[in-house]
């Protein structure tokens, strides 16, 4: 015995035909447009990547997900052309991108980016063919057209960024991997969190030579002008592991040694001051090899003997303080303090490898007090005079105090 049909059934039979109809063929072709539209975002993507000039680029995958609105990019790969040679600019296995729902609900239409495993090298080579060192005006407008919505949050998982210069011999390859970096609040303003710097940029990573680099930037992403705070430290790297970079840019070799940095930097109105502290210990420069050039082995004396000569002995150490500040793209380095610090650290008082804390972006002299290049001599001997003043006194009241 059947039991009667129930009052849903009934009312499904209750509808029009027409009715039903429609609403069928409404579901299939909306089923149909969610199965065809992860392959024709990748085609286009790929299209657009393709004519992207000097360069070639390919998406291997497309997968969506609309109830968080997102969609993400798998097995991306873009390559630098160079004759017949492809060379890698951009690798990914995977970049998620996707609305920012909190932020939503504060009224602002936002995304999250998050890369996982990105590789990123530049390289400077003999020829323009051969160089990708900036991610110019090509590469704004690709990124807009992949990713159309602000991106207030960045997050890059097990990354790798590499630099390489091909113009020297041998060739000079340096890069971070194991990168972990996140960007947070790319398009606040101080107005937005109360404090003057809305965004904050956090990255770690291991260098060459089994070293580890901390970054922190602190910024005003959306002024005018550049506006931020920025603090590096690079600790324990193997001298012997950059020999050939050191080789090709200072002409020298290294037996053995540990390499460490510090740094300091802040930028406001178009102008940006700061320092950087090189720590070299345990630094042994004397030649492995035989057969060079007398001018060679000359210079190889000359360094080892000015090491040797300005090395803090209870430490076994040599270094100095750099400061630099200038216009954004006229910078203004030191030299004289330089010296003078590297004699300091010697003979009167170590610094440490450790962030001062002294640069203050409130501080910054603005342009009109930093003398470009084409300022007479006395101007440009007057900033002078100021950096290497400011530079004695931030260094005798850090240094002393020892902060972190």
């Amino acid at each position: 015995m059947h039991s009667p049909p129930g009052k849903l059934v009934q009312r499904v039979r209750s509808w029009p035909r027409r009715v039903v109809i429609t609403v069928g063929v409404i579901v299939l072709v909306l089923a149909g447009i969610r199965i065809a539209l992860p392959y024709v975002i990748r085609n286009q993507i790929n299209t657009r990547l393709k004519n992207i000039p000097g360069y070639r680029g390919r998406v291997g995958d497309i997968r969506l997900s609309l109830w968080r609105g997102a969609y993400t990019l798998r097995g991306i790969s873009i390559f630098k052309l160079n004759g017949n040679q492809e060379d890698p600019f951009f690798i990914a296995r995977f970049i998620d991108f996707s609305l920012s729902w909190p932020d939503l609900f504060h009224g602002k239409f936002v995304s999250r980016i998050y890369v996982d495993h990105g590789e990123l090298t530049f390289v400077k080579g003999p020829t323009p063919q051969t160089t990708q060192k900036a991610t110019d005006q090509r590469w704004q407008s690709v990124v807009e057209d992949i990713f159309p919505i602000d991106i207030q949050h960045l997050e890059i998982s097990h990354g790798l960024i590499r630099y390489i210069d091909d113009t020297h011999t041998p060739r000079v390859d340096l890069f971070v991997k194991n990168m972990e970096a996140v960007a947070t609040g790319l398009r606040n303003r101080p107005g937005d969190t109360k404090q003057e710097f809305p965004a904050r940029i956090q990255v770690e990573g291991d260098s060459l030579g089994g070293g580890h680099l901390d970054l922190l930037v602190q910024a005003e992403p959306l002024a005018a002008k550049p506006h931020f705070h920025l603090a590096l430290k690079l600790t324990h790297v193997n001298l012997v592991a950059l020999d050939d970079s050191l080789k090709s840019v200072a002409n020298v070799e290294v037996n053995h040694g540990t390499f460490e940095m510090v740094a300091e930097m802040a930028g406001r109105e178009g102008a940006f001051q700061g320092y950087v502290k090189p720590f070299f210990n345990n630094l042994d420069l004397k030649p492995r090899q035989d057969k060079k050039s007398v001018a060679t082995r000359l210079w190889e004396k000359v360094v080892a003997g000015l090491a040797w000569l300005v090395k803090n002995r209870p430490r076994d150490q040599v270094a100095t303080r750099i400061p630099f500040q200038g216009e954004f793209g006229d910078s203004q380095v030191g030299l004289w303090p330089t010296i003078r610090n590297l004699f300091r650290h010697g003979f009167v008082r170590a610094f440490n490898p450790v962030i001062e804390q002294s640069v203050n972006p409130d501080k910054v002299p603005p342009p009109s007090q930093i003398a470009p290049k084409k300022s007479s001599p006395a101007v440009r001997k007057k900033a002078e005079k100021n950096l290497e003043q400011e530079n004695d006194a931030k260094a005798s009241a850090t240094e002393s105090t020892g902060k972190k």
